[in-house]
């Protein structure tokens, strides 16, 4: 799991990155796979599985990264988000994040209603473009002001192992140097209850390195859990960490400030854990994207509840959940209903944090539907 909360440690304090790429690229081919699985070959979103290619990864990457272009085309932003979060996660120092990731992905999320995070990668991907490239994204970046507005902080990427904001507001230090704040979302509460944090970091934007100032952790209704103290100046330590100093360095003359504001890290998260969510939600147009979401839900019901009736604990509004789901997936073919099951299983060892909010996603469904009658 991906993690950017500083940790506590007083001076010695340092910016904590758990980055398991290899479980990040079949995590990634798990969830396409499971989609292929429930939905069947035959439906576009198909085209989200990379296909084999010769090489190392650098040409794995290009050929997910025209996938995911291709996918955009197609009218599946959702498929092509899932790809192009991966390429843009905080990856190994010898692998490359390019621009035009950024620029698809900053698509993607245009059409998912996510202009936040589109906001955010129109903005990384312009630390590293051409000038020709500049120009078209600096074109479209003002079409999105001019439907949304301006976000107050923007992402890093939406993607499932959590969300590092910055507030694009930066005081000004001299020599080159800034100020700014950023915000943490955790997908999930840690052990400790810890949902989100929030930091102040000093930018020097000629040496282009970071040092830590101070920050905090928090519940998700806001309650302090923890602070920590000023890290160490240096550099960044991937392509994701080097783009986003770069562009909080472009230094926008209309946000200077003379002190930050508090960064709501408690709003932030729980929009970047709606956004998740959402996302589990295939199209109410597509009647068989509809049909794999249903056995999907059935199917993880169905180990929710194995797992409870193991442990002797299942309450009866769980028991009406699930056979509100079997109810409504009773005339779907039975090796669907197979295929979902053993794609569900393995999403769920492979990112459990993503089958949690599928399964919430589900739960939420079937409570508004009316599974468990009221009082």
């Amino acid at each position: 799991m991906r993690m950017d909360a500083p940790q506590p440690g007083g001076k010695k304090a340092h910016l904590v990155r758990h980055q398991a790429k290899r479980g990040a690229t079949h995590c990634r081919h798990v969830i396409a796979g499971f989609l292929l699985a429930v939905i069947g070959p035959s439906v576009a979103v198909g085209a989200s599985v990379p296909p084999a290619v010769d090489g190392g990864q650098a040409d794995r990457d290009a050929a997910a990264a025209r996938i995911a272009a291709q996918a955009i085309d197609a009218g599946h932003p959702a498929e092509a988000a899932g790809i192009l979060e991966t390429l843009v996660a905080p990856r190994h120092h010898m692998l490359s994040i390019l621009p035009a990731w950024h620029r698809d992905l900053a698509r993607a999320y245009v059409a998912l209603g996510s202009p936040d995070g589109a906001e955010g990668q129109y903005r990384l991907a312009l630390t590293g473009a051409s000038d020709d490239e500049a120009r078209t994204l600096g074109e479209e970046l003002e079409a999105l002001f001019a439907k949304t507005g301006v976000a107050v902080a923007v992402p890093d990427t939406l993607g499932p192992n959590g969300a590092k904001y910055f507030d694009l507001h930066w005081v000004d230090r001299g020599h080159g140097s800034i100020d700014f704040a950023t915000a943490f979302a955790l997908p999930q509460d840690d052990a400790d209850r810890v949902a989100f944090t929030t930091a102040v970091y000093r930018a020097d934007c000629v040496a282009l390195k970071t040092q830590l100032l101070g920050g905090a952790a928090f519940s998700l209704s806001g309650q302090k859990l923890r602070s920590f103290g000023e890290g160490e100046a240096a550099r960044p330590a991937n392509d994701l960490a080097d783009h986003s100093l770069r562009m909080v360095c472009r230094r926008d003359p209309e946000l200077k400030v003379n002190q930050l504001a508090s960064v709501d890290g408690r709003t932030l998260t729980a929009r970047y854990r709606a956004q998740r969510v959402k996302r589990t939600v295939p199209p109410a147009h597509s009647t068989q994207a509809r049909g794999a979401y249903d056995a999907a839900c059935r199917a993880h019901f169905e180990m929710f509840v194995g797992q409870l009736a193991a442990e002797g604990q299942v309450a009866g509004p769980s028991w009406q959940v699930r056979d509100w789901w079997d109810f409504r997936t009773e005339e779907l073919a039975g090796d669907r209903l197979v295929g979902a099951k053993a794609a569900v299983a393995a999403l769920a060892n492979a990112d459990p944090g993503s089958a949690r909010a599928f399964q919430q996603a589900c739960v939420q469904e079937a409570l508004a539907r009316g599974a468990v009658p009221g009082p």
